[in-house]
């Protein structure tokens, strides 16, 4: 015979078995049934669990794509670009009370942004939940250092916590004839890492040379590691767990291949995609595309989905947006929006691009 305690326990055991199935739209909604189902659905453990769920069942999609662009002016405006029917509209990030603001990454439902107004501040939201926190650099940005990358490196499958990994290159400095101070970079790089379990930093964790003409600020978490994107012959990346740092080779490409440049990742697989610009001019020989003036490329990414097949999403600078299927090599035209007026009307006045997608999940930040 069981007690009422336990009994009360075993309802919210299957009623949380019950809520875990459901999509996040719909949870949303049902946080206005009851005290006990707001509690229970903004609880920690039902987020991880709910996120879980979505990526064991293969559930755990994009719903579309932000297109983040910083605008001279304030407020800043995001683009995105929906990547199913229900996706109307995307959350607003004036939650987190910012002008200016960049979004950098982004990792199962979070990202990692960035204010530059003022002193730069770094972000790690969920619009979903319209939650955020503010994380500080743990040294200041002195002369002898410089910033070159911040990444985010989240995978609920195995933990609830989240780590940022920083990543400074060291400066040398003299004095020319004239008495002027003047920097020169060195090969040699210090890394720091957060951790949302403990809340602290681990300052200077790895220290390392690289010669490698490495992105740091263009990273992409996958399989438990931090990817970075180069040019060169080779590139690094970083496992979180080991704390160890490996070489990477990179593709090799013709000189033909100057263009747009994408990398990123996508069901499981990483990208590069580079864009050759000569060959833009020969999409009007599609009926399906209107005359615009404007072909060149904004964007451009690669999306995996084992139902539908692989397709190539490139943005132009027009607004057009070309969803292209590898699998029926089918042609479709999207539509850009944006939390303000037409997206047209702004991708003009950007002063930078990036791609991040959006993923619909309860993470705690």
């Amino acid at each position: 015979m069981k007690t009422p305690a336990e009994e009360v326990a075993h309802i919210n055991d299957l009623l949380i078995e019950i809520l875990r199935r459901l999509p996040t739209k719909t949870l949303l909604q049902f946080k206005l049934v009851s005290k006990q189902w707001l509690w229970l659905i903004s609880s920690s453990e039902f987020s991880i669990s709910h996120t879980r769920f979505l990526l064991n069942e293969g559930l755990l999609k994009p719903s579309a794509l932000f297109l983040d662009v910083i605008y001279r002016q304030p407020p800043t405006k995001f683009v995105f670009l929906p990547l199913n029917r229900d996706t109307k509209q995307l959350p607003p990030l004036d939650f987190m009370n910012a002008p200016d603001i960049k979004i950098m990454q982004s990792c199962a439902g979070l990202l990692l942004c960035t204010c530059d107004y003022g002193n730069q501040s770094y972000f790690i939201c969920n619009p979903v939940i319209k939650k955020f926190k503010t994380i500080s650099l743990p040294r200041p940005p002195m002369l002898e250092y410089q910033l070159v990358g911040v990444n985010l490196a989240f995978d609920p499958s195995k933990s609830p916590y989240y780590k940022i990994i920083s990543i400074w290159r060291e400066v040398f400095l003299e004095k020319d004839e004239e008495n002027n101070c003047l920097r020169h970079m060195t090969s040699n790089f210090s890394m720091d890492i957060y951790s949302s379990e403990t809340d602290c930093w681990s300052v200077s964790k790895i220290k390392f040379t690289s010669e490698v003409d490495t992105q740091f600020d263009q990273a992409v978490f996958l399989n438990g590691a931090i990817h970075w994107d180069s040019t060169a012959k080779e590139s690094l990346y970083f496992d979180v767990g080991t704390e160890c740092l490996m070489p990477m080779p990179m593709p090799k490409l013709s000189r033909r291949y100057s263009g747009p440049r994408y990398f990123g990742q996508s069901g499981g697989y990483l990208h590069l995609a580079v864009g050759r610009k000569p060959a833009w001019p020969e999409m009007r020989s599609f009926n399906l595309i209107p005359p615009y003036r404007n072909y060149n490329l904004f964007c451009l990414t690669v999306l995996c989905d084992q139902d539908k097949g692989d397709s190539v999403v490139a943005v132009l600078e027009s607004g057009m947006t070309l969803y292209y299927n590898m699998r029926d090599e089918g042609i479709e035209l999207m539509e850009v929006r944006t939390d303000g007026p037409k997206a047209y009307n702004y991708l003009f006045d950007r002063a930078r691009f990036r791609c991040c997608e959006y993923f619909e999940t309860f993470s705690c930040v």
